[in-house]
């Protein structure tokens, strides 16, 4: 009966069982066969798999492709401007995809621990982000906090969030209530929880089929945190970021259990390289919204233009209410985007070569140079829609 268990059992059980079975010849308990208590005492108990062997082994537990990140980012976008995904799981997901955050952490976040800058204009410069660092032996995980600037698709969904708990609350919330309080009543109506946080596991759970729904490569199992997190780890660590930035990109608090993240086996190094090769990356999946003529903007008026760098011109409109960040080279990516016909694109294009050019004279890395390729590749995308 051992022998058949340990065949059809994980490592980690077969170590499950072994101890039940040692402490029992420990205690001398009868009936255990003395060929089996001689084996046990003789053999050393069998090592688990490692996770990169489960990861290779496994096809769900492998990291993303660059392609699959952003097909993911792209329908958490649209889920959002459809209405599918409210403020919050839009924030939700954005912090699993792009900042890997993990689900305890994102329990414990606090409305004040949110930092924006704005300009004296009013519009949006920066979002940081205290983060609690868990796990951490003998220390409470807001008390030992790390800010960390969030990106600017991620820094929006945090602003839009925190206006949607304004909007549901009907006014101003206290600093020390939870990022993720809202929660969907069996009327359907949203009310919050105030001090406490709503299950993050429930929350993805209940979010992810809309994601899977959408695409043909997943099942509603394969998306879960500690994957997102091996993926933005391996990618990292393919374009070269060394030990110190991967457990900073990774909310480590050391470099020690960095290689249960990052895959990079010969074999996976050689997919995610060509992966990470722009040459890879169709010009046509880059631009998603659409060229028009500019009396044909959905929203006609000064409020919903698009101007572009220099702010001489229009590029185009938005098609829904304008966000805070990235105008106008983030636009460029965003389904909403309604790119004029007879707009400056060939500037927009210009200045993203010339920063290239310059980060490329400064001896940036490779990663940086290429930064901005997506966006330069959307804006070439409409300037030869254009000219058809």
């Amino acid at each position: 009966m051992y022998i058949w268990y340990s065949a059809q059992k994980s490592a980690s059980q077969e170590k499950l069982l072994r101890g039940s079975l040692l402490y029992w010849i420990k205690e001398e308990v009868p009936g255990l066969h003395q060929d089996l208590v001689t084996h046990l005492r003789a053999t050393a108990p069998p090592k688990p798999r490692g996770m990169i062997e489960v990861q290779n082994a496994v096809p769900a537990e492998r990291p993303l492709t660059m392609g699959q990140v952003q097909g993911l980012l792209d329908d958490v976008a649209d889920l959002y401007l459809a209405g599918t995904f409210n403020p919050q799981d839009n924030l939700l997901w954005r912090l699993m995809i792009s900042e890997a955050l993990r689900p305890s952490q994102m329990r414990l976040l606090q409305v004040g621990d949110v930092k924006i800058t704005r300009h004296e204009d009013g519009r949006l410069v920066s979002v940081q982000l205290m983060v609690p660092m868990v796990k951490q032996s003998g220390i409470a995980a807001r008390d030992y906090m790390r800010e960390h600037a969030l990106s600017p698709a991620v820094s929006q969904a945090v602003v839009d969030h925190l206006e949607y708990i304004e909007s549901v609350h009907g006014g101003p919330v206290p600093k020390t209530w939870a990022i993720f309080c809202v929660r969907r009543a069996k009327d359907k109506k949203t009310r919050i929880t105030k001090r406490t946080s709503i299950d993050i596991t429930d929350l993805v759970a209940k979010t992810r089929r809309h994601l899977t729904a959408r695409s043909s490569e997943f099942v509603d199992t394969d998306l879960f945190n500690r994957r997102l997190k091996h993926t933005k780890l391996t990618h990292l660590a393919a374009a070269g970021a060394p030990l110190e930035v991967l457990a900073y990109a990774g909310y480590q608090t050391s470099t020690v259990s960095l290689v249960r993240y990052v895959n990079l086996t010969e074999e996976a190094f050689v997919g995610y390289e060509e992966k990470l090769d722009t040459a890879h990356q169709h010009i046509e999946d880059a631009f998603r919204g659409r060229v028009i003529e500019r009396a044909e903007a959905t929203h006609p008026d000064p409020e919903h233009r698009i101007a572009d760098p220099s702010m001489e011109d229009e590029v185009g409109a938005c098609a829904d209410e304008p966000c805070e960040f990235l105008a106008c080279l983030g636009c460029y990516g965003c389904s909403r985007f309604e790119a004029f016909k007879d707009g400056p694109h060939e500037r927009v294009e210009a200045k993203l070569v010339s920063d290239q050019a310059r980060a490329r004279a400064a001896g940036m890395p490779d990663e940086t140079v290429n930064l901005n390729d997506r966006t330069l590749a959307a804006v070439r995308r409409v300037i030869q829609i254009a000219r058809i």
